[in-house]
């Protein structure tokens, strides 16, 4: 009997065969991904942000709870119900359609041990809700995921990024009910140790988007990836 054809595109068949060694090889995994800037400047509808980060690598951990390096908080005091209000420009939901990539997207802060939190599971993504959002008019909005965690099966869409190639549109969903689209202008996959992580979280300028999950090698030893697949886009239209 003749075996059905595979009809997703190329780039999509060439991922999918290197996923399947990828889970072979590590298993359900952790993910690491970026640390937040030091010293966020306040935003009025913003919870207190996070401070200087620590020196180093920031480390995964075995149970896919990965989380980003330490950030410290402006204040101890309890956020006003303002500050609590949700921003009409935060993100709900990604997809990238050249990719098959469609998430929901959390807003996350910063864990108790004082790192970036990381939605668990694979299948969802988080927006750093400390800096801008993917609506507004300056600055990076930073949607990060797992490429993989023990808490899915197997590897998560943002798997799919180190496939993307420029001029690829990337549509959010604002809580709004509006939409914002971008355009991929970079793809990068650089070792942790080697990226200017302030040069990723800008508050200012141009407006534009970045995704971050891992790649590279698994460290089993570590329980992280060496590298992080980081996918700039900017906004298509102009600001």
């Amino acid at each position: 009997m003749n075996r059905p054809s595979d009809h997703r595109p190329p780039r999509l068949r060439r991922l999918a065969a290197v996923g399947v060694l990828v889970v072979l090889a590590t298993g359900a995994s952790a993910c690491s991904t970026p640390p937040p800037p030091p010293d966020p400047a306040p935003a009025s509808t913003e919870a207190p942000g996070p401070g200087p980060a620590p020196d180093g690598t920031p480390d995964g951990t075995a149970d896919g709870t990965a989380a980003l390096p330490s950030v410290p908080v402006r204040s101890a005091a309890l956020p006003d119900a303002a500050a609590q209000a949700v921003d009409p420009l935060a993100p709900v939901a990604l997809a990238l359609p050249a990719l098959e990539i469609s998430v929901p997207v959390d807003p996350v802060g910063v864990a108790p041990d004082g790192q970036m939190e990381i939605p668990p599971r694979a299948e969802r993504a988080g927006w750093y809700r400390f800096g801008p959002a993917p609506g507004a008019s300056t600055g990076t909005a930073v949607i990060a995921a797992h490429v993989d965690s023990a808490a899915s099966a197997g590897l998560g869409p943002f798997a799919r990024l180190q496939d993307a190639a420029v001029g690829d549109l990337v549509d959010v969903a604002l809580a709004d009910g509006t939409a914002r689209q971008f355009a991929v202008t970079a793809v990068e996959r650089r070792a942790k140790t080697q990226i200017a992580w302030p040069d990723v979280f800008v508050r200012d300028g141009a407006p534009r988007l970045v995704l971050v999950t891992c790649g590279g090698v698994f460290q089993r030893d570590v329980g992280h990836y060496t590298d992080n697949v980081i996918v700039t886009a900017e906004p298509v239209g102009g600001p």
